[in-house]
């Protein structure tokens, strides 16, 4: 009787590993496709085509410890972005990663790190979406997803703070003391559109004044280094990220500034 019961219990183990396996392999196949895509599309520029990295921009993904360890960490990174100095086989990078929390929905994250977990020698565990949502900072939660066309503009939008604004607003716009304010749930930047539009398109002095903390550097003016729809997504990205919701701008509310 008591073979015949753990015979039984063996069954069943055997029977849900392969219904799991049977389950989870299409999933695994499925999130490497579409993460793989999403890679390409958002993260090759910076980390390179084959995890690699790039020299001055950003570090290897392949065989990265941050990478393949705990899922809550790369999760975070993901979702909330990272601010240099990233220390990598012997090299560092003082650059930053923006935020992809808003941008790309908790699947699409899911899918990006699942794929890049699994890829250029790197062998880890699938990530789930819910695994995504379990680590959404409560300041945050979950924001509205985009239509695919805004979140593609966002994305750009984003390597183009990353670039050019995060070395002195910070890689989530938390400002710099002393040398630029911060752009999260500031009412400068969600308030009348064209505002923003002018510090950003036509350059900004100071003194500035926010939350008690008054900065007296400069802004360049941003008009000819970087495209009117680049520009138009860039404030619409501010105006939308960090806990900020304001209305989009347009191209034509920059070209016509």
């Amino acid at each position: 009787m008591r073979q015949t019961a753990i015979l039984s219990i063996f069954a069943i183990v055997v029977f849900a590993f392969a219904l799991a396996s049977k389950t989870d392999a299409p999933t695994l196949a499925a999130a490497n496709a579409s993460g793989g895509a999403l890679y390409a599309q958002d993260c090759a520029s910076c980390h390179g085509a084959t995890g690699e990295g790039v020299r001055g921009i950003a570090p290897a993904l392949a065989r990265n410890p941050a990478v393949i360890g705990n899922t809550k960490g790369v999760i975070r990174i993901m979702l909330m972005g990272k601010a240099g100095p990233v220390t990598e086989r012997g090299m560092t990078w003082e650059g930053s990663m923006p935020l992809w929390q808003g941008v790309l929905s908790n699947v699409q994250i899911a899918e990006v790190i699942t794929y890049v977990r699994a890829s250029w020698g790197n062998h880890a565990s699938l990530v789930t979406p819910s695994a995504v949502q379990a680590e959404v900072p409560a300041a945050v939660g979950a924001l509205p997803e985009l239509p695919a066309t805004t979140a593609r503009s966002l994305a750009g939008a984003r390597q183009l703070y990353a670039l050019n604004c995060a070395s002195c607003h910070g890689a989530n716009g938390q400002g710099a003391v002393g040398i630029a304010p911060p752009l999260a749930r500031n009412p400068d930047v969600t308030g009348e559109a064209q505002k923003v539009i002018s510090a950003v398109v036509d350059g900004s002095a100071g003194p500035i004044t926010q939350r008690g903390v008054t900065w007296n550097g400069a802004m360049p003016p941003w008009r000819g280094t970087i495209t009117d729809k680049g520009l138009a997504d860039l404030i619409t990205h501010i105006r939308n990220t960090w806990g900020n919701h304001a209305s989009a701008v347009t191209v034509k509310q920059v070209t016509t500034r």
